[in-house]
Formats: structure tokens, sequence, C-alpha cells
């Protein structure tokens, strides 16, 4: 994993894909390090890097920079590098999907002592009454009255994606943990309350947990 301290962060891209066949998990490893050792690290305003499987199979990248530009610019750059090719070549091009996220809540830093990120998208219900400071006000509440229950909770906040679909991200000591803490969601009135701000159809949520 890549820390840097870097202040507060804006901006987190998520990407998932799976591997070619006949790639290795280890091979896949090896030439991710090596693209962060000779190419991410050294890309300015980019804080934090952990490269992410799930139970099945997939993998991810997560990667959070001060601000969109910083994102940005890395992203123009990622072509370019020769360790990029390699890591790239082994990956199945149309299952990659990267997702940008623009962090809704202020004054987020690289999480610590963290193994598993939850990460999961939604799109808003079409409906009077919706709106960013509404959602983020229950977000709040949230992580006030359910998730300070939780001393395996890092970091959690609320991520713009496009118009109209939202994130919700969850930085957790432990994938079990991170289970579990979703898993209360539905019978917990305060986060209920998010869950109904949602078109349930839309969900796409997973957790993954750190292997490099």
């Amino acid at each position: 994993m890549m820390k840097k301290d870097l202040g507060p962060l804006t901006m987190m891209g998520f990407a998932r894909y799976e591997k070619c066949d006949g790639v290795e998990t280890e091979e896949l490893i090896d030439a991710c390090l090596n693209w962060r050792r000779e190419f991410l690290s050294k890309q300015e305003g980019i804080a934090l890097h952990c490269f992410l499987g799930n139970i099945g199979g997939q993998f991810a990248d997560a990667i959070m920079a001060v601000d969109c530009a910083a994102f940005e610019e890395m992203s123009k750059r990622h072509p370019e590098a020769e360790t990029s090719e390699v890591f790239m070549s082994l990956l199945k091009p149309d299952s990659i999907r990267l997702t940008p996220n623009v962090i809704l809540k202020p004054g987020v830093e690289v999480p610590s002592d963290f193994s598993c990120i939850e990460f999961g998208t939604f799109q808003s219900k079409q409906e009077p009454g919706f709106s960013e400071s509404a959602m983020l006000a229950v977000s709040r509440s949230i992580e006030a009255e359910y998730l300070s229950d939780y001393s395996e909770t890092r970091e959690h906040f609320m991520g713009k994606v496009g118009a109209g679909t939202y994130s919700e991200v969850a930085f957790v000591q432990t994938l079990g943990a991170a289970r579990e803490i979703c898993g209360g969601y539905h019978s917990n009135d305060v986060c209920s309350e998010l869950l109904a701000m949602f078109d349930p159809e839309s969900a796409d949520l997973d957790f993954w947990y750190v292997l490099a």
C-alpha cells in the first residue's frame, strides 16, 4: 500500500477489473507493485494507492488524490508509462470499470490501519425532496449514531460519481467487520433513511480486501 500525508483529499478513483485467463494472481500483484513504484508514486498529488481483491476473484485499484486536477493529470500520463502497459496487458479490457468519485465530506485524509474497503454506488430516486445536503446530513448521522459503535471503522464518506449517481465508501479494519456493519443498515433507522434515498435496483456494492 502506498500512503502519503498530503492533507485533505477531495478525489478518489476506483477501478475494477478481471485478470486475463492464464494470468496468475502473483504475476498481477508483482506487475501492480512495479507500476506503483515506477509510475504512480512519482505523480504529484496522489496520496493513497492500494491493490484490492474480492471473494469473487476480481481485482481493483483505489487511488485517492488531493483534487480532481491531480487525478486527471495522473490518468493522462498513465498510458504513456511502460509499467502501465505491462500491468494493463494482464487485464481483460472489457472488464475494466473506472469510477471517479468527488469526495463530498470535508477534511478526509488517508485512513490508517484498514484492510478492507466497502465500495458501493447508487442512483438517487427521482422524486421531490432529495438533495445532496439532505443525503450528507443523513450520512453524518450514520457516522455519529451507527458507525461510532464499531471500533473497526476507519473512515466513511459519500462521493459524487455523476449526475444523480453517488457512492458510499467505508474503510474498515477487517473484511468481516465491513460485512457486519453493512448488514446492519437495514435494521437501523438512520441507515434506512439513506437507503430510502436511492433506487435499490441501481445498487452496485462489494467488499474489497487489501492485497498490496
